[in-house]
């Protein structure tokens, strides 16, 4: 009996191929982490800005707060407080030009800005410069009741593309639609 070896013919072929599908694999899941690496970085620059931002406008109204004698203190606390809540919805937060009521980087006839007047001019700045720094950004700034200071809720607002759900953070008051993230420090002065 006369045995005869019979060659393998087209392995290497199936070979080559196998190892490009794995390759093609590799590549796709490559790709993905790339665009989902963007997708976070530019929400984590978002998220960034909105912190700058409340921190700026807590800086002013450190500022801009006056307590004169410690027998106003109660008075005087009531007034700055009053003078830098902002209870503007989103919409209308989002959607105003939000110009300075007054020139107080100039000494205006009579004298100086009133603390009043600083603080009007605080807060048209402070929202316009969300306008400009975030997708449809807004803020809502709110007194803490029943703390030994002057304390704030201060919520940056912007339109985030990958959030199509309401955001539970969002203060009720502000009717925040879906897609809108919100960011809150409390801030004490």
């Amino acid at each position: 009996m006369v045995y005869r070896l019979r060659l393998q013919a087209g392995t290497t072929l199936i070979e080559i191929m196998v190892s490009i599908v794995v390759i093609a694999i590799g590549l796709l899941g490559l790709a993905s982490m790339q665009i989902n690496a963007l997708k976070f970085q530019q929400t984590a620059s978002q998220r960034s800005e909105a912190i700058q931002s409340s921190y700026d406008l807590a800086d002013r109204m450190r500022v801009n707060f006056v307590y004169t004698r410690p027998e106003l203190y109660a008075n005087e606390r009531t007034e700055n407080e009053t003078k830098y809540t902002s209870k503007a919805t989103y919409a209308a937060g989002s959607s105003s030009s939000h110009t300075a009521p007054n020139n107080c980087n100039r000494v205006v006839a009579g004298g100086a800005c009133t603390s009043l007047q600083v603080a009007a001019n605080d807060l048209a700045d402070w929202q316009l410069n969300l306008k400009r720094r975030l997708a449809g950004g807004a803020g809502y700034v709110v007194p803490v009741a029943g703390t030994a200071n002057s304390t704030f809720d201060v919520t940056v607002m912007w339109q985030e593309p990958t959030l199509d759900a309401l955001d539970s953070s969002c203060p009720k008051d502000a009717a925040a639609p879906r897609g809108v993230r919100c960011f809150t420090v409390r801030i004490s002065i």
